[in-house]
């Protein structure tokens, strides 16, 4: 799955991710993807929507695994290259 940051300069591919986590910066919370760098894919006002954010990528990604044939390998390739999700800006 691509993740594209909020911004629009970054796709990130899901399966090179680590981690995803909260952090607060300058007033705002941030989301951030760990792999083999640090990046802050999206910013938020509140803390309760920047998890909202992180619950629908979850979601995106188990959609897609979910939705295909029973074959695993089929559902991981799936999951991994058809998947897309897009940072939203508030």
């Amino acid at each position: 799955m691509i993740i594209v940051s909020q911004d629009k300069v970054a796709n990130i591919n899901y399966g090179n991710i680590e981690a995803i986590y909260l952090l607060e910066k300058n007033g705002k919370i941030e989301i951030n993807v760990r792999g083999k760098y640090d990046y802050t894919i999206g910013k938020y006002e509140t803390e309760e929507r920047a998890k909202e954010i992180v619950k629908e990528i979850t979601n995106t990604f188990s959609a897609a695994a979910l939705n295909g044939t029973h074959d695993e390998i089929d559902l991981i390739l799936k999951a991994k290259f058809m998947a897309r999700y897009e940072m939203p800006k508030e």
